[in-house]
């Protein structure tokens, strides 16, 4: 069994804790946080806007033109995009996140996400997880707060710079 009084003469940082069973809770509480905002927040930021105006069901039929230019990427997968017209618009048409590939001198529903952007498909899973980034992301910052908060107020050794050794 250690010794109280010897934990006195290490470093602050290198003491065991007061609160074991606070920290015990506290540092997975941690890794969820951080584990929801790196799982959503680059989805948030790159998904999330083609996924609302996926819901926004606007469908239209997206004509690509015989001489169109269509290239492929970026991944996920090996998705097809051409340059196509609905309506009145102009745009691309794309199969990024799933559905029929876009051909040349062909015409495929679509859906508008954006003014110059239709998809042709969806997967469910991308669109759910998209949908729910930034939730996700919000409640992981939230969590990193409250425990850092938790753990900050009630350990001192999240009190002091890691660098005291006094």
């Amino acid at each position: 069994m250690p010794d109280p009084a010897h934990d006195f003469d290490r470093p602050l940082n290198l003491r065991p804790s007061r609160r074991p069973l606070l920290v015990r809770l506290a540092l997975p509480v941690l890794l969820v946080g951080c584990a929801a905002v790196l799982f959503g927040a680059p989805v948030w930021l790159f998904m999330h806007g083609s996924a609302s105006g996926w819901v926004e069901d606007r469908a239209v039929t997206a004509a690509v033109a015989d001489d169109a230019r269509c290239r492929t990427g970026p991944p996920p997968g090996k998705p097809t995009t051409c340059e196509a017209t609905w309506g009145s618009t102009d745009g691309d048409v794309s199969n990024r996140y799933g559905g029929p590939s876009p051909e040349a001198d062909e015409e495929v529903g679509a859906r508008a996400v954006s003014d110059d952007l239709a998809l042709t498909g969806f997967n469910p899973v991308l669109l759910a997880w998209a949908r729910v980034s930034p939730h996700l992301t919000i409640a992981g910052v939230v969590l990193l707060a409250v425990v850092t908060a938790v753990l900050t107020r009630f350990d001192p050794r999240w009190w002091t710079r890691r660098t005291d050794l006094t």
